[in-house]
Formats: C-alpha cells, structure tokens, sequence
C-alpha cells in the first residue's frame, strides 16, 4: 500500500505539468498577442485567419481600440476584433480573373429560315 501511495504522489505533479502545459496551448488569442505576431512580420492575412479560426479574449474596450491603432495594427484587423460578427467573409488568397460567358450557338427559329426560290 505504501508503494501504491508513494507511487500516486510521485506521478501527480508530472500530470499537473502536462495538464497546464496543454492548457497554454490552447489560451484565447488577446490584443497583445496580435500586436506581437504585427510587429514579429506575419502578414494581415495570416493574422487574420488566426483569428477566425482561434478562440479569442480581446479587450474591445475604446482605449485598447486606441492602443491598438498606435500599435500599428489595420482597422480591417481591429474590425475584425471588435465585430467578428460583421466582418465579411475572407477574400480567396489567389482569386483567378473572371472568364467570359461561353457563347452558345442557338437554332434558327422559323421565321430567319432562309427560303429558296426556284427559278424556271
């Protein structure tokens, strides 16, 4: 029992470790981390795409919008940050240019039949 017991408390703070260690995998993207993934070079896009697919804790407040815009950071992000809700879908990274309309070849209707004449 006692080796059952020594065994328990030996093993415990291993698993609290790896409980916290997954836990910081995992935290809410916040303003300050945007500012740092802006100033470490990451385009827009990419932040931007973050966000959309991260859980997030931003501080929407009117000074930390501020700080933001001092930061250096676009109004799309911080638009984006503020109203998630109201931010339009993102744009295709490589959008191909519209191709013209194929013309389709129609049949003549009855009156653009040409008629023939036949001369005696």
């Amino acid at each position: 029992m006692r080796f059952l017991r020594a065994l328990v408390f030996l093993t415990l703070p291993a698993f609290g470790q790896q409980f916290s260690e997954a836990q910081l995998k995992h935290q809410p993207l916040t303003n300050d981390n945007i500012v740092t993934l802006a100033k470490a070079g990451f385009d827009e896009l990419f932040i931007l795409q973050l966000i959309r697919s991260s859980r997030t804790d931003f501080d929407t407040s009117v000074p930390a919008l501020a700080q933001l815009k001092k930061a250096g950071i676009s109004e799309d992000l911080i638009r984006l940050m503020a109203m998630p809700q109201m931010s339009p879908p993102a744009a295709p990274a490589a959008a191909a240019p519209a191709k013209p309309a194929a013309r389709v070849a129609r049949a003549p209707e009855k009156s653009e039949k040409k008629k023939r004449f036949l001369i005696f």
